[in-house]
């Protein structure tokens, strides 16, 4: 610590205030009085709380009337195209083609235009040897034989028998087109689909077995055609897939088959098909479509 006790270091000047304490004190005081007069004499209004404007209501839109306007001339509706129902991925093919086809329906030779297929023939009634049991010799003479009494027949009857019958002479009918196969030979699926809409089925099951189809490198440069048949169950499971057809290539054959191995299980069948398993028919290409 340093004192220095000498004179020549003299204390720092200071002006005098310019007012006493006394008038600063009397200077706030009549600057409160103010505020306290000016309080006092000032409207109430300037302090009141501003009031809320009351909005005029919208009045109700009124409501959209319907009016119909009869047209002057009534524009007649175009004809309804009537078309077989068919699956949406369901494609059109043939086994056999006229050498200059017209038409797009399928090949078959027949004698009626409508689209039937007759039953196959039936077998002669065989002996009990196994052997073809032959008619009897046709007699020289006629042989009359005894009347017989006919038992009255019910309404119903003769239309039965009728009904019966007709089966015996549509059997025989079948689909006549000769100048028919204007599409391709070879569908890449075949099935019998009962009448059942497999448009949505067949778009998951081609997607699951594109996703499993690994093409081999020698597709490349070889081609051919792969046909396959294997059986789907209700329940989406596939067996029984065999190789029918091969391409002439083990790559390409063991590529197909195998995408089909891999699909499995696939989705279930429809609800609506009526069988537990359905038999398909699967064609791959390679290079020659």
């Amino acid at each position: 610590m340093y004192l220095d006790f000498e004179d020549h270091r003299p204390d720092t000047p200071h002006l005098p205030a310019a007012i006493s304490r006394l008038e600063r004190m009397l200077l706030t005081t009549v600057a409160y009085l103010v505020l306290v007069i000016a309080y006092l004499v000032m409207p109430a209004s300037w302090f009141a709380p501003n009031e809320l404007v009351n909005m005029t209501p919208v009045p109700p839109k009124d409501d959209v009337t319907f009016v119909m306007m009869e047209p002057l001339r009534d524009v007649p509706a175009p004809p309804k195209v009537t078309a077989e129902a068919s699956d949406i991925d369901r494609q059109a093919a043939t086994r056999e083609k006229a050498p200059v086809p017209a038409n797009p329906e399928p090949f078959s030779r027949g004698n009626t235009p409508d689209k039937v297929e007759g039953a196959p023939p039936v077998e002669p009634p065989k002996g009990a040897d196994g052997t073809t049991a032959n008619a009897p010799p046709r007699p020289d003479a006629p042989v009359v034989l005894p009347p017989t009494e006919t038992a009255p027949r019910t309404p119903g009857e003769g239309l039965a028998n009728s009904l019966r019958n007709l089966q015996k002479y549509l059997r025989d009918d079948n689909f006549s087109n000769e100048n028919g196969g204007q599409t391709q030979q070879d569908a890449q699926i075949s099935f019998d689909s009962k009448g059942v809409d497999f448009g949505w089925w067949l778009r998951r099951f081609v997607a699951q077995v594109k996703g499993n189809w690994f093409i081999p490198q020698a597709a490349m440069v070889l081609k051919g055609k792969v046909v396959v048949t294997l059986v789907i169950h209700r329940n989406g499971t596939i067996s029984d897939v065999t190789l029918i057809q091969s391409s002439g290539h083990t790559s390409l054959d063991v590529s197909a088959v195998n995408a089909l191995r891999g699909s499995n299980p696939t989705i279930a069948l429809p609800a609506e098909y009526p069988e537990d398993k359905v038999l398909f028919t699967v064609t791959f290409f390679y290079n020659t479509r």
